[in-house]
């Protein structure tokens, strides 16, 4: 009776030490879990902002396009809302916005824009092009009929700032 007693005492004491062993486990487990969910949900967050970034990045490239269209290239204009891309100045933001004419036309507007969470630019620069006529950084000879175009969209994820950018040339068509 004894030994039979003893031996269900220390079968208790096991059967406690393994209830927190499995439990000690079983939250270790779920913090993990939990972590790893955490980081999920902050990853797709950040690839939802991206996606709107670029999104916001293309449309201002897209408007751009549609303004050169609309609006010869060397056209100066005295209020400078509908300078032509060759007449724009080079290095500063811009940003496009709609005319209260009727119809409404595409303006190129300085400065940045602010749209929710997110800051755009267009910033338009001066294209040089070597004796084959390729383009290259430096040391060539100005092309006014071409402009290099730089959108950045950026915006602030939680404690990092982040940015999106779309590199192109647009150029004089209808030369």
């Amino acid at each position: 009776d004894k030994q039979v007693q003893n031996s269900l005492r220390g079968n208790k004491g096991i059967s406690i030490i393994e209830l927190l062993v499995g439990a000690g486990i079983l939250t270790m487990s779920l913090s993990a879990l939990l972590g790893f969910l955490v980081f999920a949900l902050s990853t797709a967050s950040l690839v939802k902002q991206q996606t709107q970034a670029l999104t916001l990045a293309e449309g201002a490239l897209e408007t751009l396009r549609n303004f050169r269209d609309g609006t010869a290239w060397n056209v100066d204009d005295p209020q400078n809302q509908y300078d032509g891309l060759g007449k724009a100045q080079t290095g500063v933001p811009y940003h496009m916005g709609v005319s209260g004419d009727t119809p409404p036309r595409w303006q190129l507007l300085s400065g940045v824009q602010t749209l929710g969470m997110f800051t755009r630019s267009v910033v338009l620069e001066n294209v040089q092009r070597d004796v084959e006529s390729a383009i290259v950084a430096g040391g060539g000879i100005d092309d006014p009929n071409t402009k290099k175009v730089t959108v950045t969209v950026s915006w602030q994820a939680k404690t990092k700032p982040q940015e999106v950018t779309i590199v192109t040339y647009l150029t004089n068509w209808r030369q």
